[in-house]
């Protein structure tokens, strides 16, 4: 099935400006990498929280990403205790596919819509290691899926979605020319860019700082 992706495509995003991509790790100072000044958030993003949040996060990851899967596992789910469910931080999740079965995975998220996205990101990212590193991906993708109550013609046809996948790439690209987004996880966190790789005290230092100005 996997087959029925553009590559050509997908390689040519990957190569638009002859950048180097990969993970990255910060356990220093976390002082921002640079400010961006508008992130053009949009009713079309993928979010938690309220919208009239304070602090506003928005993560670019790849869910082959290994570093990626680390943040969701460990930090975020503490960040969403403490800071998204409470309402003071809005938190916003964007595709940054750095191989064929981040993209594929991107895209299966996407067909099962905007009230289960989140519940097929985070189990992609749970189990991990198990899909991304398995003989046939695409098929211990659609196991998964299936998991979650998305049929097999429902999986076949969004892996043919040309809308969905240009959806993905369009955002990667903008990622890289318009944020400057280089390697993953990448963290803006009310405009401030930071590594993922950062510790859950180093994320809560930062956001209470924001929410106390």
């Amino acid at each position: 099935m996997l087959k029925y992706l553009s590559i050509f495509v997908f390689i040519a995003s990957l190569l638009a400006g002859n950048h180097a991509y990969g993970q990255q790790t910060n356990k220093g100072n976390p002082e921002p990498q640079k400010r961006i000044s508008d992130l053009k958030i949009t009713n079309t993003d993928f979010s938690l929280g309220s919208k009239n949040a304070k602090v506003v996060i928005v993560e670019y990851a790849s869910l082959t990403c290994g570093h990626c899967s680390e943040f969701h596992n460990g930090v975020l789910p503490k960040l969403k205790k403490e800071f998204v469910k409470t309402g003071k931080v809005r938190y916003i999740y964007r595709d940054f596919p750095l191989d064929r079965f981040a993209l594929a995975a991107a895209m299966v998220a996407r067909c099962a819509d905007k009230d289960n996205f989140f519940g097929f990101i985070d189990t992609f990212y749970r189990v991990q290691s198990q899909w991304a590193k398995a003989a046939d991906p695409i098929s211990a993708l659609n196991k998964l899926a299936r998991l979650g109550g998305m049929d097999q013609n429902t999986f076949n046809q969004c892996l043919i979605n040309k809308d969905i996948q240009e959806s993905i790439l369009n955002q990667r690209l903008e990622a890289v020319n318009n944020f400057d987004v280089r390697s993953t996880p990448t963290v803006f966190i009310n405009g401030d860019q930071y590594s993922g790789g950062m510790a859950l005290k180093q994320f809560q230092k930062i956001i209470r700082d924001k929410l106390s100005k």
